[in-house]
């Protein structure tokens, strides 16, 4: 039996009446818990004072967290902020502000506020397209939540069962930044290698062919690795390496502006040819 306080951990600082009762709380004790600062979100669901907000809107919506936001709430990257919400089957309804999430041709019951990892990522896999599906996959590779078996399961018990998706994931991706850059190149034949040691540079995110170097940069980029990232861009090019590094906007608002200046150093094969290291 769970006790309370990890009920809530789980679930954001919400649980329902039902939980509460299964971890010894009695009845008249769950009714005094609005007196003692506790929110009542609806019939038989109640938040403490430092509840998810994400958590208390999806439950006093009528659902509870699901697909990419119950993944997010677990530090996996996904690439949607919107509010994702899973029903029953009952209750289950287009509403404005949130998008309505479940599993592929599946309905399990809903027991806490925020959905259990198995149950959000299989609603992803029903709601993402085929590069989202990989993108989540990758950060959950990368963070060891799943193993490549997990990813090739999810996959298949998918609507993209047909696309072998689970065989162009990567879990040396650090950030959905990197999936995307790496998926788009591929898809268009570019030969792509990813967290590359160059002798004198470190690692980088992607080489192609033998000079491009391509940074991914994140969304939460600090002065720190500004600095450091801007030292090795410096001798990487004096090198003989061409580097192109890239923000999150880069990539998910001006890719197409982006790729043109990737394929115009690939046109002029700039990315091809020995580099002379300095004794």
């Amino acid at each position: 039996m769970a006790g309370v306080g990890h009920i809530l951990a789980a679930n954001g600082g919400v649980a329902s009446t039902a939980q509460l009762r299964a971890a010894g709380w009695t009845h008249p004790r769950i009714k005094q818990l609005p007196e003692q600062g506790w929110l009542r979100l609806r019939r038989g669901w109640y938040a403490n004072q430092v509840a998810n907000p994400e958590v208390v809107r999806a439950v006093s919506a009528g659902g509870v967290l699901g697909c990419v936001s119950a993944l997010r709430l677990r530090r996996v990257w996904v690439p949607d902020s919107a509010l994702h919400i899973r029903y029953s089957s009952r209750a289950r309804q287009s509403r404005p502000g949130h998008r309505s999430c479940h599993p592929y041709r599946l309905d399990p019951p809903i027991v806490g506020a925020v959905d259990p990892m198995n149950i959000a990522v299989a609603s992803a896999a029903n709601c993402l397209d085929a590069e989202g599906v990989v993108i989540v996959l990758d950060s959950m590779l990368n963070k060891r939540l799943i193993e490549i078996a997990d990813a090739r399961a999810i996959v298949a018990a998918s609507r993209f069962a047909r696309l072998n998706l689970a065989e162009r994931c990567d879990a040396k991706s650090e950030s959905g930044t990197e999936t995307i850059i790496r998926l788009r190149l591929r898809a268009l034949r570019i030969h792509v290698r990813t967290q590359v040691t160059i002798v004198g540079v470190g690692r980088v995110d992607f080489l192609v062919g033998d000079r491009l170097i391509i940074e991914a940069d994140s969304r939460e980029h600090h002065l720190p690795s500004y600095q450091s990232d801007r030292t090795r861009d410096r001798v990487a090019i004096g090198l003989g390496y061409v580097v192109i590094r890239l923000t999150y906007e880069d990539v998910v608002y001006r890719w197409d502006v982006v790729l043109e200046d990737i394929l115009l150093v690939i046109r002029r094969r700039a990315h091809r040819g020995p580099i002379t290291m300095s004794p």
